[in-house]
């Protein structure tokens, strides 16, 4: 049993010294491998510096967002293919199908979430010299930590030692400058405001960073494709004499990302609206906008699993907004609307696993509106007089109800 045992074992070993050895062969063939990582928008930015590259150099690109796929050296696209949950031993698995494709340049999305396991990520397995940390935001509270200091200190673990840590975080000299020194590390930021222009700054320093010009990659990104379930508002008709909007903010997952999505797609309605139905935004929201004459209705779409999340938009979020109508949708919904009551929001309405569809949106302003609520239609089509904002998580109920909008059966 014991010869058994050694012999088991020395195989075993032997197996991880194999395995090594064969993914630092491949990554040595790759001229840069770039490893983003960060709260949100890892996703949107592997697909902008994929399509940003992907004029000068043979890109091969895996993702981890709503639907993870693989962006072969072709440019087409692969679901990626699991038999258990998502584990980071698939990276390994999809660098050698990017040597396999003749890739010279590997984008790999983190898809760890424990600051453990992000180190074993970046320091055995990638192993890059280039870094991204998009941003630090309040999410996955439970793993990184309660503040933000401290969610950006187990971001931190994929800096690489004497290469490059890319950044639109602007607090990111601040959370890992000293740091980057002491790696031999340089740190580059591109803060934005805008979480699109986030994504897009990023590309277009890594971009430069690899001496492609930048004409040569605005080129690139205006072929950017989007992730499934990107923000975007829908138009589902008239109810109680009110156009009616839905707009999809179930990937922005954590409070701030929401309630700055929701900022911006309230001042561009703004911007068409008539000057004297504007009115200022509430003190305690971004400073400066203007929102539209709209009533903003939140759909939170919960998960089981994830009831960090919930605390933290209680906590962050529904204080914005506790006088509006919120509906809850998901399994284990009444969890999330005791967070939400204690936070002071007090009109909510549980849907529970019910099937999202537009009919039922409509139905649910329907049977919730007071009669005193409705009043003529808008002036300008472009402006919603109703405002559903799905927020929260996409997987489950709120996943369908996006196929269903995307597919145009409103």
């Amino acid at each position: 049993m014991l010869i058994l045992l050694l012999f088991l074992t020395a195989a075993y070993l032997a197996g991880l010294f194999l395995e090594n050895e064969f993914n630092r062969r491949a990554l040595s063939s790759f001229r840069y491998v770039i490893h983003v990582n960060g709260i949100r928008g890892k996703t949107s930015t592997c697909r902008a510096i994929d399509a940003a590259l992907r004029t000068h150099y043979r890109v091969f690109t895996k993702t981890t967002g709503t639907d993870a796929v693989c962006i072969g050296v072709d440019g087409a696209e692969h679901p990626v293919k699991r038999l258990g949950p998502a584990n980071i031993h698939e990276q390994i698995r999809t660098i050698r199908k990017a040597r396999k494709e003749g890739a010279e340049v590997l984008i790999l999305e983190c898809m760890a979430v424990r600051p453990d396991l992000q180190k074993i990520a970046q320091e055995r397995i990638l192993r890059s010299k280039i870094s991204i940390i998009t941003n630090v935001r309040y999410d996955h509270t439970f793993e990184m930590g309660d503040t933000l200091p401290e969610i950006a200190e187990s971001l931190s673990a994929v800096i690489p030692d004497h290469g490059i840590l890319i950044s639109a975080d602007p607090h990111a000299e601040e959370y890992w400058g000293e740091k980057c020194r002491q790696r031999g590390t340089r740190l580059i930021t591109c803060p934005s405001t805008d979480t699109a222009a986030e994504n897009e700054g990023i590309a277009l320093a890594v971009a430069r960073t690899l001496g492609i010009p930048e004409s040569d990659a605005w080129d690139g990104l205006s072929r950017t494709k989007q992730d499934f379930g990107i923000r975007r508002v829908y138009r589902l008709g008239e109810v109680s004499g009110r156009q009616l909007a839905f707009l999809n903010l179930f990937s922005a997952n954590d409070p701030q990302s929401t309630e700055s999505n929701l900022a911006d797609e309230l001042r561009g309605a703004a911007k068409d609206s008539p000057a004297d139905e504007l009115r200022e935004v509430k003190k305690n929201s971004p400073a400066g906008e203007l929102r539209a004459p709209a009533e903003v209705i939140f759909l939170y779409n919960h998960r089981l699993d994830r009831p960090d999340r919930a605390i933290l938009f209680a906590k962050h979020f529904v204080p914005l907004h506790r006088d509006a109508r919120w509906f809850i949708s998901g399994k284990g919904g009444a969890l999330a609307a005791r967070f939400f009551r204690e936070a002071g929001a007090e009109n909510i309405r549980i849907l529970g696993e019910k099937e999202l569809t537009p009919e039922v949106l409509r139905n649910m302003i329907r049977t919730t509106d007071p009669a005193d609520k409705t009043v003529p239609a808008a002036r300008s089509e472009c402006i919603p007089r109703i405002l559903i904002t799905g927020i929260g998580n996409i997987k489950g109920p709120a996943y369908h109800l996006i196929e269903t909008l995307e597919s145009g059966r409103t």
